[in-house]
């Protein structure tokens, strides 16, 4: 009985010398190849395609994963917009970089503005996305006065965010008195523009000495803004101009 109790320690024993030797094994030569994998910095991703990231990330030892998409207005359809982990973080060898791609920008479309009042047509394009571009006043026997005549570009076009739709608005009819616009504190250069837009014309352009307001303003105009006035009629203009001997040095 002694012997077999004896036996069975030596066995136990041995056992327990096994096992510790074993796991010093596994300790010392296996887990380092599991536990001890290299350290990677996350290289910068950002504005690459799909497939170039796919690329970067590969010669780091690292995968892709594809997240979620959206809309931006610069980085190109299918490009980086961002990633996780952030460029320069260090990662173990092996793993999978989430990025998050962008869906191109975004378009929104042109609303119908033919008909409805100018207020009308800017809180459309407003509510668009989209903004007001030229303004051209032109007389309409069939459009009402202050209404949309066209625009352009036309009802139904894909814009993106912030385009400009340029609009001609009805002056009323051709016979009727049209609305002088106001020309003070405007540059010189653009009055004519300006008085073609209200189907009026530029007149004569007078000189008077402001040292009050740069050199080339509109300090008056006659007639004057708000006057009601014929199709095409003149609008005379008096422009600053300073005092030579404040010009001089």
């Amino acid at each position: 009985m002694r012997t077999f109790f004896a036996n069975g320690v030596l066995i136990a024993a041995s056992a327990l010398v096994a096992a510790l030797l074993m796991l010093g094994l596994v300790d010392a030569v296996v887990m380092p190849h599991i536990v001890d994998v290299a350290n990677v910095k996350v290289p910068r991703l950002h504005s690459l395609s799909a497939s170039q990231a796919s690329q970067r990330l590969q010669q780091w030892g690292l995968k892709i994963a594809t997240g979620d998409s959206i809309y931006h207005e610069r980085i190109p359809l299918g490009s980086v917009i961002d990633h996780l982990p952030e460029a320069g973080q260090r990662v173990k060898k092996g793993r999978a970089v989430t990025v998050l791609l962008s869906k191109g920008p975004r378009y929104y479309t042109t609303p119908s503005l033919q008909g409805v009042s100018l207020r009308e047509a800017r809180l459309q394009l407003e509510s668009n996305q989209l903004q007001t571009g030229n303004i051209l006043y032109v007389s309409s026997n069939e459009i009402p006065e202050t209404a949309v005549i066209d625009q352009h570009p036309t009802a139904g076009t894909p814009l993106k965010r912030d385009s400009r739709v340029d609009l001609r608005i009805s002056n009323g009819p051709p016979s009727a008195m049209k609305t002088t616009p106001k020309l003070i504190a405007l540059p010189i250069d653009s009055a004519e523009d300006t008085l073609r837009k209200y189907e009026m014309q530029l007149g004569r352009i007078e000189s008077q000495i402001d040292n009050s307001s740069p050199p080339g303003t509109i300090i008056s105009q006659a007639p004057k803004p708000g006057t009601q006035t014929p199709r095409n009629t003149r609008i005379h203009l008096r422009v600053s101009a300073q005092h030579p001997q404040n010009g001089a040095r």
